[in-house]
């Protein structure tokens, strides 16, 4: 409980932090540790909800600040989504947090 407490006092936005979102969200994060770009439609499936579901949620993320679309330059069918830089940095500290 007390994670979650920090999860959504370093992050905000509570009303997104249910499972899916945090997934979505813990994914992203490692992807952007590995420094390895990854496309909405990759997250949308890591998430465990049917892709409409995922894609609206992603979106959410999107509008709250929480995450930025970037397109591809070489493939403009393709968008990439990674962490607001802020939210990342965020991140890093709860997981870092985590590790005592």
């Amino acid at each position: 409980m007390r994670r979650r407490l920090l999860r959504q006092q370093l992050i905000g936005a509570p009303e997104l932090f249910g499972d899916p979102a945090w997934e979505m969200l813990v994914d992203l994060f490692v992807h952007e540790c590995e420094r390895k770009r990854l496309s909405i439609s990759a997250l949308c499936v890591t998430s465990s909800i049917p892709m409409s579901s995922a894609l609206r949620l992603a979106q959410r993320l999107c509008d709250a600040g929480i995450t930025r679309r970037v397109p591809d330059p070489i493939d403009g069918r393709r968008t990439f989504i990674r962490l607001d830089p802020a939210i990342a940095h965020r991140m890093r500290a709860y997981f870092e947090a985590g590790a005592e």
